[in-house]
């Protein structure tokens, strides 16, 4: 959890999505870690332990961060127009918003978490989703112009069982985030 750039981590997961067939739902076919082994399958159980425990640790870091010395000031975007801007991408993208949250650990530090039924789509459009609720100002480096001072997003399937997040944080010397998605081999998270 210490990379100092935000993270695009979709790729792995839409292409984890295309593969897969012949099961009710692509979350349960698993990933196999080559061509004769056998799928791992993360369970439901696993999945949301795992997407509750990246919660609560970037929850615990977000609040650190806020309760520090650092007086850097974020341009958040007010609270009507993430939501504004999260409603408009719901509607074009097919999924519902479960949850809109704002934590304060010094400003706005938002929790979303949205359901859908496609999943590779929605993972597809995840970067352009985040980069629309929370963008970035122009600046020369990837750790300043955030809109918020941490952001944490959730992708559910219908069931409401985690499949995709990511998450951030900018306050202080080292910025940092990270993701998970069901398919991940590594999953379930954490793996600081």
């Amino acid at each position: 959890m210490t990379s100092r750039t935000r993270p695009v981590f979709l790729l792995p997961l839409a292409v984890f999505l295309v593969g897969c067939g012949g099961h009710g739902s692509v979350l349960d076919a698993g990933i196999s870690f080559g061509r004769t082994a056998k799928p791992h399958r993360v369970t439901s159980q696993e999945a949301v332990r795992s997407a509750q425990a990246a919660f609560e640790e970037w929850r615990r870091e977000v609040q650190a961060r806020g309760r520090s010395g650092s007086k850097q000031l974020i341009d958040n975007l007010p609270r009507s127009e993430l939501r504004r801007r999260l409603a408009a991408l719901a509607k074009a993208g097919d999924f519902t918003i479960v949850r809109v949250e704002f934590l304060r650990p010094r400003q706005l530090a938002p929790v979303v978490i949205v359901r859908t039924k496609h999943y590779l789509e929605l993972a597809r459009s995840t970067a352009t989703i985040l980069h629309q609720i929370d963008p970035k100002l122009k600046t020369n480096d990837d750790r300043t112009g955030w809109r918020y001072e941490g952001f944490f997003f959730q992708a559910q399937d219908q069931r409401g069982i985690p499949f995709l997040g990511a998450f951030n944080f900018w306050r202080g010397p080292h910025a940092g985030g990270g993701q998970f998605a069901r398919s991940d081999p590594l999953f379930p998270f954490p793996h600081g």
